[in-house]
């Protein structure tokens, strides 16, 4: 590659690390958002009875095994667990993106340097 090809990927890495960075924290950015789609989630998926062509299914409301509140308990827990999986998930695959970068991003700085001396 030449020094001036080196140079653009240099900025197209500094560019993505960036954008990495930017786009760090989902759940904790848009936090307001997921406990309103959360508590709408919660109160409504007790109340879910899918359907299919043929016949319409009960919901767990219909089954009558747990309450209401239950239910609605249950669903926030799992929601909540979800939220917490993607959050710790994002956030190692976020770091783990962001040392790969940098480690192309000081590589191909070297290799600039040298071309300079």
């Amino acid at each position: 590659m030449s020094k001036q090809q080196k140079e653009k990927h240099l900025q197209a890495t500094i560019y993505k690390i960036e954008n990495v960075k930017r786009e760090q924290n989902f759940i904790l950015k848009h936090l307001w958002k997921v406990i309103v789609f959360g508590i709408v989630f919660s109160f409504w998926a007790p109340t879910y009875g899918g359907s299919d062509a043929l016949h319409r299914r009960d919901s767990l409301v219909e089954k009558g095994d747990y309450n209401y509140i239950t239910l609605v308990i249950m669903s926030a827990l799992i929601y909540s667990v979800f939220c917490l999986l993607f959050h710790f998930n994002s956030k190692y695959q976020n770091n783990k993106k962001l040392r790969k970068l940098n480690a192309l991003k000081a590589e191909l700085e070297n290799e600039i340097k040298e071309y300079n001396s």
